[in-house]
């Protein structure tokens, strides 16, 4: 009995064994070169890949599209995106087909989003509008994914 009750307290005990898990290893990162089995005039096949880790948390690092801004979102493509035909108001943007939707977390405080990111998110497959735009694939719950240096040097002092 005495040998079961320090057992609880030692797990239960801040900085006891329950303290000392190791970190949970980081979620699968997919690459552009993952996301089609074949792509055709009549659409596009999901790759394995992609269509098993559908539902799961995964990390992509693209290329932001800066304008025009999304709301609570991002869009990310495989190379920098430049507009080449200005749209006017109100006319749809002309990003690839494979930019990748990123649908921010709610009640986060987003950090200036740099030029290449790496984001974390639930992948979605299938179409989905964000705003004027429709994107095959959405990471969903998404938030930003900072390296450990650069988080360790923005904590305050």
């Amino acid at each position: 009995m005495t040998t079961l009750v320090l057992s609880i307290l030692l797990v239960l005990e801040p900085g006891g064994a329950a303290g000392h898990r190791p970190a949970a290893p980081p979620p699968p990162t997919i690459d552009w070169s993952d996301f089609f089995e074949t792509v055709s005039n009549q659409g596009v096949v999901f790759s394995e890949r992609l269509k098993t880790l559908e539902g799961t948390r995964v990390r992509i690092r693209g290329y932001r599209v800066a304008e025009p801004p999304q709301a609570g979102a991002l869009l990310l493509t495989r190379i920098p995106f430049a507009e080449s035909d200005p749209n006017a108001p109100g006319e749809e943007l002309d990003v690839p087909f494979d930019t990748v939707g990123v649908v921010w977390r709610t009640g986060i405080a987003l950090p200036p989003v740099p030029a290449h990111p790496t984001v974390e998110g639930t992948l979605r497959l299938g179409n989905r509008d964000l705003g004027e735009q429709i994107v095959v694939l959405t990471l969903e719950d998404a938030v930003p994914v900072i390296p450990q240096a650069a988080a360790k040097s923005a904590k305050p002092r």
